[in-house]
């Protein structure tokens, strides 16, 4: 692996789903920057993912144990009104679970396509031991978060995630690459420019692999849809037919080419 230099800048309920980015815990872009402070690519021994509100070490669900294993106390979690949220379908894994938290994670039949390269294709549900709570019992499992998601790679910092599109369908013989960069994080509508980190480009002879973050933005944030980045990333070489994937994402994933590509004009 290896940290690669930006060439080009081009300016240009229970869990509830923001206006931009995954779903959220319920409570019971512009420009890219080279590598800086607080920005480090992950190591080849990293396989922390995270998916929703659901964080954990093992990328492949089928090495998890079923849902079905997990113990009495958790197995009998509970919405905000009281009935069961604990499926009984051992199509979800129990990918991390302690005594006061456990997370389960699925594989949608169908993912689902919000645009501009968010497409999510798990699902998964957290719940927790709750205790010091004025309207809940001490000890009871409730449901905190769910919803739709995408597994992602999380490296030793605090980058946000982004959904990548290509702005344009590369030729060929093409020794770059024009990104569109989508932040999924709240940014009060503001694109994420000087602070796209490119944290990796990893050529081979079959495909190019992308590892790209987001720097949050300072400050309280509204939520506003969000406008993607342009991003240029020179190659070592021409394209030349080979792959182009999303290497945050587990498994890695192909770029789509943007939707509204060649609507201008």
């Amino acid at each position: 692996m290896r940290h690669h230099p930006i060439a080009t800048v081009l300016i240009g309920a229970l869990a509830v789903l923001t206006a931009c980015g995954q779903p959220t815990d319920t409570g019971a872009g512009s420009g890219a920057t080279d590598d800086g402070p607080g920005a480090s690519a992950p190591g080849p021994g990293d396989t922390t993912v995270i998916c929703g509100g659901a964080t954990y070490a093992e990328p492949d669900l089928a090495a998890a144990p079923p849902v079905s294993s997990l113990p009495e106390g958790p197995a009998g979690a509970v919405d905000d009104l009281g009935d069961p949220v604990v499926p009984t379908d051992d199509d979800w894994r129990v990918v991390s679970l302690s005594e006061d938290r456990a997370a389960i994670v699925r594989e949608l039949s169908e993912p689902v396509d919000h645009g501009d390269g968010d497409v999510r294709t798990h699902e998964s549900r957290v719940f927790e031991r709750i205790v010091g709570a004025t309207n809940v019992e001490d000890g009871t499992w409730m449901l905190t978060a769910a919803g739709p998601c995408t597994p992602r790679l999380v490296g030793a910092d605090d980058l946000g995630a982004a959904d990548l599109t290509l702005a344009t369908e590369p030729s060929a013989d093409d020794t770059s690459l024009e990104l569109l960069v989508l932040e999924q994080a709240c940014a009060s509508g503001r694109t994420a420019e000087d602070r796209i980190v490119v944290l990796d480009v990893e050529e081979t002879s079959e495909r190019i692999a992308l590892r790209i973050g987001i720097r949050p933005p300072a400050g309280d944030q509204t939520c506003p849809s969000n406008p993607p980045t342009p991003v240029t990333i020179e190659l070592s070489g021409p394209v030349d037919g080979r792959e182009i994937v999303d290497a945050s994402i587990v498994p890695p994933r192909a770029l789509p080419v943007d939707e509204r590509a060649g609507l201008d004009g």
